[in-house]
């Protein structure tokens, strides 16, 4: 675990990326567009922290903020094309890492694995 977040560290230094943004650019890659307010609790941070947070990362160009068809008072975040392939991106270094791992391990070590975590996730969900 140590090894895999040193890596996701050393890939969020790389691109300039804190904690709190690479989180924002999974929570829009994989659950799609949502309100500024979604990230306080997702983030754990107040209303103006979500929003100073947003503002940066549109600023960089990685997000936007668009007003809501259905309700005009709100807007809601969108990844941009540049924020989706960061996003992609650092998906796929995660991966790369995870297959590197997982290159070591007999046939039964990654079947113990895959058994531990399914335990996991079923504890999670309960």
């Amino acid at each position: 675990m140590r090894i895999s977040l040193q890596d996701l560290m050393g890939f969020m230094h790389l691109k300039g990326l804190s904690m709190a943004q690479i989180n924002v650019l999974y929570q829009l890659y994989y659950r799609g567009p949502c309100e500024v307010l979604a990230f306080t609790r997702v983030l754990d941070l107040s209303p103006a922290g979500a929003s100073q947070l947003i503002e940066r990362m549109v600023r960089q160009g990685w997000v936007e903020r668009v007003e809501d068809p259905a309700d005009r008072r709100v807007r809601r975040v969108h990844l941009t094309e540049p924020g989706r392939q960061l996003a992609a991106e650092s998906i796929a270094a995660r991966n790369e890492w995870i297959a590197r791992f997982s290159a070591r391990l007999t046939g039964a070590e990654k079947q113990q694995v895959a058994q531990a975590f399914r335990l996991l996730a079923e504890r999670m969900e309960s």
